[in-house]
């Protein structure tokens, strides 16, 4: 993740770099063009710093790995450990069915 702030500066600074490019060209379509390109820029800028300004979604997790589990609830089991138990219950439990062996 990189530095919000920084690249909001960046931004600004290449928006004021475009506002100067608009003031010195000969042409009114590439002055348009400039001043639209700084103002993009600018709306860049602000939402570098907006995301400056929330806070971290990797720190959001972190906060709830350091808080306790409640004490009655038992710890979850991986997926794998679930499914293992499952299959040896089902192969333990007695049929209802009926299963006919041919005479040898």
């Amino acid at each position: 993740m990189g530095d919000h702030i920084a690249a909001a500066q960046r931004y600004r600074a290449r928006a004021a770099k475009c506002e100067l490019f608009a003031k010195n060209t000969s042409s009114m379509g590439f002055g348009e063009c400039y001043r639209l390109l700084a103002q993009q820029y600018l709306v860049l800028a602000n939402l570098e710093d907006d995301c400056a300004r929330r806070p971290s979604p990797f720190a959001r997790q972190e906060h709830q790995k350091e808080q306790p589990k409640p004490a009655d609830q038992p710890p979850a089991r991986p997926v794998c450990a679930r499914m293992s138990a499952e299959r040896q219950l089902q192969m333990t439990a007695p049929s209802t069915e009926t299963v006919s062996m041919p005479p040898m």
